[in-house]
């Protein structure tokens, strides 16, 4: 009978069991990194959803919001600090111009370039539901983890982050 696995920690026991040679410090982060990704990702979807946004909607916004005013970029540039595709981006755009979040213009240099920023409306979206899925992942994280053991493991985490992004071309 082939039993399901739902839990890292249940993947990872098969690992062990099944392909013992996989499991290594490298191979432990990898998975668990991006399974902790997925879980924060997951907690905060409803209220993502409540703020009638996806989640790649949301990122575009956000990441938007955290440049300087007029709060724009090109198309590509935001496809190189997102994690959306390009021919996603396009649909994603699309539909926050749609909301009246973000406007499209013309480059005043390169006509062919639409540069993409947010509207007030816009700037008011991303803050008000990015405050919101950070208080619910913070709130979450509060009760499994102490605020020091956070600390410590954020600055491990950007010590290994800046030393991975310097190696590795998106």
């Amino acid at each position: 009978m082939i039993s399901e696995c739902h839990s890292h920690r249940q993947m990872r026991e098969k690992m062990v069991e099944n392909w013992p040679e996989a499991v290594t410090p490298a191979c432990d982060l990898v998975t668990a990194a991006t399974r902790l990704s997925d879980l924060l990702l997951a907690n905060g979807r409803p209220v993502v959803a409540s703020h009638g946004l996806t989640s790649a909607e949301l990122d575009v916004l956000v990441t938007l919001r955290k440049m300087a005013p007029p709060h724009e970029l090109t198309p590509t540039s935001l496809g190189n600090s997102t994690l959306i595709t390009s021919g996603g981006l396009t649909k994603v755009l699309h539909q926050l111009e749609e909301k009246k979040l973000v406007v499209r213009k013309a480059d005043s240099l390169d006509r062919r370039v639409k540069r993409v920023r947010l509207t007030l409306a816009g700037i008011t979206k991303a803050e008000a539901a990015l405050t919101e899925v950070l208080s619910v992942n913070a709130s979450m994280l509060n009760q499994l983890i102490s605020k020091k053991d956070l600390e410590n493991f954020n600055t491990v985490l950007m010590k290994l982050l800046t030393g991975i992004e310097a190696q590795v071309q998106r």
